[in-house]
C-alpha cells in the first residue's frame, strides 16, 4: 500500500513538473536603467482622439512599434499583418503590454487567451526570441499615480480596470466573481484593511458615483465615468514615458525590438521617434 501511495505521489509530481516547464510564464518586466528624456515629446493622452488608422505602426530601422486593436480572435487580420512583419523584420527581442499570465500551449488557445500578446508570445517562443513585458508593474504605476489621486481612489481604479478592459468581449457570468482575484490591489496603496470584498468596492464605487453608472456595466472601450478618465489618461502617459525610454535604451544596446501595445500607445509615442 505504501509503495502504491509512493508511486501515485511520484506521478503526480511527474505530471505536474512537465506541466510546469511546458507552460508559459509572464514576461519578466523590462526596467529602463535611464530616466524618461523631457526631449522625447509624446501626445498626452487627454488629446488623444482615437482617430487614426488601426492598427497603427512606428517604424525605425531598428524597432516596429505595432499599435493593435485589442483582439481575441484567431482570424483578426491585423494578426496576419503582426506575423508578416515580424518575419520581415527579424526582431532580437520582443516587448509586450502587460502580463500575460498562465497558459499551457497544447490546451489553451495564446490569442483566445492573452490576445495579441498571446500572438506576440507565440511568435517569440517558436522562433526563441526573448520576450519581455514594457509596462510598469501595478505596485510602481500605484506609487506613481499617488502623485495626483488619492490611495482610495486608486485603489478602486487598479481593482476594477481588468474588468473595464474585458467587458468589451462579454460580460462575465459573475461580475463580483470576476473582481474578486483582483481586490488584493488594495495592497498597493495600503488599503488592504478597508478594501476586502466587493460590498467596500461597491460603497466606494456609490462614494464617487452616486448617480451611476453600475460599475458592473462600465467598459474603457467608452470614455470612463468622473475622476476616472483623468486617472486612466495620467496612467497611460506615465506608462508612454516608460516605453519610449525603453525602446531608447534598447535601441542603444543595439537590439531590434519588435514592440505589441494598443493603438493608442503607438499613436501618443509616435512623435518621440520622428
Amino acid at each position: 500500500m505504501k509503495k502504491l501511495l509512493f508511486r501515485l505521489i511520484f506521478v503526480v509530481v511527474l505530471i505536474l513538473s512537465i506541466v510546469y516547464l511546458m507552460a508559459w510564464k509572464s514576461p519578466r518586466y523590462y526596467i529602463p536603467q535611464n530616466a524618461y528624456n523631457t526631449a522625447d515629446s509624446i501626445v498626452p493622452f487627454l488629446q488623444y482622439t482615437g482617430e487614426h488608422e488601426r492598427p497603427f505602426l512606428v517604424e525605425t530601422k531598428t524597432a516596429i512599434v505595432f499599435g493593435a486593436t485589442h483582439t481575441k480572435d484567431r482570424k483578426d487580420p491585423q494578426l496576419i499583418q503582426m506575423e508578416n512583419l515580424w518575419s520581415e523584420f527579424k526582431p532580437t527581442i520582443a516587448l509586450v503590454e502587460g502580463r500575460l499570465g498562465f497558459l499551457l500551449p497544447p490546451f489553451m488557445d495564446p490569442v483566445q487567451e492573452l490576445g495579441e500578446g498571446g500572438m506576440l508570445k507565440a511568435l517569440a517562443h517558436r522562433d526563441g526570441v526573448k520576450i519581455m513585458n514594457w509596462d510598469l508593474s501595478k505596485k510602481a504605476l500605484a506609487d506613481s499615480l499617488q502623485l495626483y489621486f488619492t490611495r482610495e481612489q486608486i485603489a478602486l481604479q487598479q481593482i476594477l480596470n481588468p474588468y473595464f478592459g474585458n467587458l468589451r468581449f462579454g460580460k462575465p457570468s459573475s461580475p463580483d466573481g470576476f473582481i474578486e482575484e483582483y481586490i488584493k490591489r488594495a495592497a498597493y496603496v495600503g488599503l488592504e484593511d478597508s478594501i476586502k470584498t466587493v460590498a467596500d468596492i461597491d460603497r466606494i464605487w456609490v462614494k464617487y458615483f452616486p448617480a451611476g453608472p453600475d460599475w458592473r456595466e462600465t467598459s474603457d472601450e467608452y470614455a470612463l465615468p468622473g475622476y476616472l478618465a483623468k486617472l486612466m489618461a495620467t496612467s497611460n502617459d506615465i506608462r508612454n514615458r516608460q516605453l519610449v525610454a525603453s525602446i531608447k535604451e534598447l535601441v542603444k544596446k543595439g537590439e531590434r525590438i519588435f514592440i505589441v501595445c494598443g493603438s493608442s500607445h503607438a499613436y501618443c509615442i509616435a512623435p518621440a521617434f520622428k
